[in-house]
């Protein structure tokens, strides 16, 4: 661990953002990591914008994603988790960011500015 903030209600600052209240927690801890490195991030904090802002700073970006913090969902066709089998995936790609979904018992949806399905682009 490098650096963390303790979450104290609304009173606490991480900074200005207009990317929302988990991107700026992101961003604001990420201050203290040398370029190139790799932050990993729950569904909490991840968004697309976050991920293209990592990538602005020279950051690699990962973490899971809700289904809802994806812009263009609607033009973004993920197979129905039904019509996926166990350990099936399937890859959006829009540079820099790379979705995503992956089947397990249920499904699992990735944001990332530096891996994807096969080759990490690191």
């Amino acid at each position: 661990m490098l650096d963390f903030a303790i979450y104290e209600g609304a009173k606490t600052m991480f900074g200005e953002s207009n990317l929302g209240l988990g991107p700026s927690v992101i961003l604001s801890l990420a201050k203290s990591i040398p370029p190139g490195s790799c932050v990993y991030h729950d569904r909490y904090f991840t968004t697309v914008p976050l991920i293209e802002e990592m990538e602005k700073l020279n950051l690699h970006s990962k973490g899971t994603i809700m289904q809802n913090r994806i812009p263009d969902r609607a033009t973004i066709k993920f197979k129905k988790d039904s019509a996926m089998r166990r350990g099936e995936c399937q890859q959006f790609v829009c540079e820099p960011t790379v979705l995503v979904k992956w089947k397990d018992n249920k499904s699992v949806l990735l944001a990332s500015n530096c891996t994807g399905l096969v080759t990490p682009r690191l």
